[in-house]
């Protein structure tokens, strides 16, 4: 019934019960470190369920009894609060021998009154009784359930931003290839061209670009970004006319975040 393990320390508490003529109170340490463990390893289903959904019920008793008392509900939720801390922290050891004590009554009742036969009743004992490691896999479960959380919670945000960066980037690569093919027109002819296409810029756009278009008046290259996050924001790319007849081109953004943009495309501080 009761299991290999610990079987001597339990029947000296039954055994104590039993003179007693009712469970009373002791104190078992397993119970105050591993409260919610070790209910599940001696079969305590409904205590461990208990002791599962109590913060759940608490919680809503103290938003509703902290909504009812208004100004002191500070208060009343901390007082609250403190209960249930004394209460999950000493209720458990100090009842545990007796929760389990009356646990393994009802099974001897129940075996009983399920047959005559003693070695029928010992069998149903052996079956319903000992100890169970659903608690191991449940708490093993729960810990890969939260640690997978924890790593999707870091990974999917540094994904998508690693991604919004790549899509940024080659953008910026488009926009550098053009404006290489615009400086050679503006060297060989001293004026900027109207369009890309009179300079000669032909190039297919990648998915992460809408189009790119450039503003003969400003002479900026304007990116149009494709995508979701970033679609429609643009990418720009400014001519500034040189001494020698060439041109350099500064890369910004007014739309873009700068933790997507390349360090050099980012405001200098």
């Amino acid at each position: 019934m009761i299991g290999p393990r610990h079987s001597a320390y339990y029947l000296r508490q039954f055994q104590r019960f039993d003179a007693a003529g009712k469970a009373g109170i002791s104190w078992h340490w397993p119970a105050f470190f591993i409260s919610f463990y070790w209910l599940l390893y001696r079969k305590l289903w409904l205590h461990g369920l208990a002791y599962f959904s109590l913060p759940y019920v608490l919680m809503l008793l103290l938003g509703l009894l902290g909504v009812a008392a208004g100004e002191a509900a500070g208060s009343v939720i901390g007082l609250g609060y403190l209960l249930y801390l004394l209460a999950i922290l000493l209720l458990p050891p100090l009842y545990a021998n007796a929760w389990y004590y009356r646990a393994c009554q009802r099974k001897i009742a129940e075996a009983r009154a399920s047959s005559t036969d003693p070695q029928r009743q010992f069998a149903l004992l052996a079956a319903n009784g000992g100890t169970s490691h659903a608690a191991l896999f449940l708490i093993l479960a729960v810990f890969c359930v939260a640690v997978v959380g924890i790593l999707a919670a870091i990974a999917i945000p540094a994904y998508h931003d690693y991604s919004q960066r790549a899509r940024v980037a080659q953008a910026e690569v488009l926009g550098r290839s053009a404006s290489v093919v615009v400086s050679s027109y503006y060297y060989r002819q001293q004026q900027l061209p109207s369009s890309l296409a009179e300079a000669g810029f032909a190039t297919p756009l990648p998915d992460s670009v809408q189009r790119i278009e450039l503003d003969a008046e400003s002479g900026t290259l304007h990116i149009t970004l494709a995508g979701t996050t970033l679609a429609g924001q643009q990418l720009l790319l400014v001519a500034q006319p040189q001494a020698d007849g060439r041109l350099e081109w500064q890369c910004r953004s007014e739309q873009i975040s700068d933790k997507y943009l390349p360090g050099r495309c980012r405001e200098q501080p």
